[in-house]
């Protein structure tokens, strides 16, 4: 097992096996303003998973609280919730607001779905746009996309080769021996360390 790799992500220290420790953990840091610890009770509501009963209004508050400390993936869950509607009323202006923080902040998936927001308003130039960042930041989905405008005549050569080389910029920039060994485990064995 390689060191760090079960431990808590705000301490280093090692994660209890009991989930009420572990929430304690957790909530000490919520309660010291961390909006990672923040988020992860958020999402812990969410699921309602780690002993936390499910609650998707608390969920919300705590990824607001999250969003506000500027956690990109606060606001990207919030946007999903929005967009979804599904357990909170859907807001597709809350949706887009979300998304755009996230997507300022880096978040790949956000930027992604801002390009799929205007395909859908059929804007098409602001969705190559949007495609284009994210796949330049590695994103496979909005490589496939440009590419796909690219067939259709709806982008340019240009574009598309601009958006290749950045992708494959990033998946080189991101590679690592420690990545390939855990994609060459998978995800279960992982989580059987």
């Amino acid at each position: 097992r390689k060191r760090g790799m079960r431990d808590c992500p705000f301490c280093r220290t090692a994660v209890p096996d009991e989930a009420s420790k572990a929430l304690a953990m957790v909530q000490k840091r919520v309660d010291a303003g961390d909006p990672v610890a923040i988020y992860a009770l958020g999402d812990a509501c969410h699921w309602g998973v780690h002993g936390v009963a499910r609650n998707v209004t608390r969920a919300v508050e705590l990824y607001e609280r999250a969003a506000e400390l500027g956690f990109k993936r606060a606001h990207y869950s919030l946007g999903c919730l929005y967009e979804e509607g599904i357990d909170v009323q859907k807001d597709t202006v809350k949706a887009i607001r979300h998304f755009e923080a996230a997507a300022m902040c880096g978040h790949v998936s956000a930027r992604f779905n801002l390009g799929c927001g205007e395909r859908n308003a059929k804007n098409l130039s602001a969705a190559l746009q949007h495609w284009i960042i994210a796949a330049k930041l590695g994103d496979q989905h909005s490589l496939s996309e440009v590419k796909e405008m690219f067939k259709y005549g709806l982008a340019t050569k240009g574009d598309y080769a601009e958006s290749l080389c950045g992708y494959r910029s990033a998946i080189e920039e991101m590679s690592s021996p420690d990545r390939d060994e855990a994609n060459a485990l998978g995800h279960e064995a992982i989580r059987e360390m």
